[in-house]
């Protein structure tokens, strides 16, 4: 004799059809990976982004005063001036603050040539200096580090777009 399973007539749906889909979790997850995916792909694009740009100006600003306090402690004069071959800031004490070929630098100071190099500022053993202003720009992003000649005091400056 035939044995009869009960039909459930309250679920239409058949167990197949209820797994066929995704779930809310599972497209989260789906998106989530993509989110990262993009993430890193736009953090390695090469070129200088404003933290980038931020960062070089922070940079040569520690090299300035690193120089200064070096003028001081040493009782002798120390410069800074800018290797255009190798696109960097180099101190009188050998460090050098690379500058990418995407970056524009605009020197205001003394028309020098020291060591064959382009001048950017003199810190002289009372701590004052030459003075200089040492704009970096990028599309639209643009940083000033600027020397006070009397006080020879560095401060790093962000510029609004014009």
């Amino acid at each position: 004799m035939a044995r009869l399973e009960p039909v459930s007539t309250t679920d239409p749906v058949s167990t197949a059809e209820r797994r066929a889909g995704f779930t809310l979790i599972e497209m989260q997850a789906v998106m989530v990976i993509i989110a990262l995916v993009a993430a890193l792909v736009f953090a390695s694009v090469p070129g200088t982004g404003r933290t980038q740009l931020k960062a070089i100006a922070l940079q040569t600003e520690a090299l300035f005063r690193r120089e200064r306090l070096g003028a001081i402690l040493t009782a002798r004069s120390r410069a800074v001036s800018v290797d255009g071959q190798q696109r960097a800031f180099v101190g009188d004490s050998g460090e050098r603050v690379a500058i990418p070929r995407d970056v524009t630098v605009d020197i205001l100071s003394v028309d020098e040539q020291w060591s064959g190099r382009q001048a950017v500022v003199r810190f002289l053993p009372d701590g004052t200096s030459s003075g200089t202003v040492v704009r970096l720009s990028r599309e639209g992003a643009a940083y000033e580090v600027r020397v006070n000649w009397y006080t020879g005091s560095v401060l790093v400056e962000p510029l609004q777009p014009s």
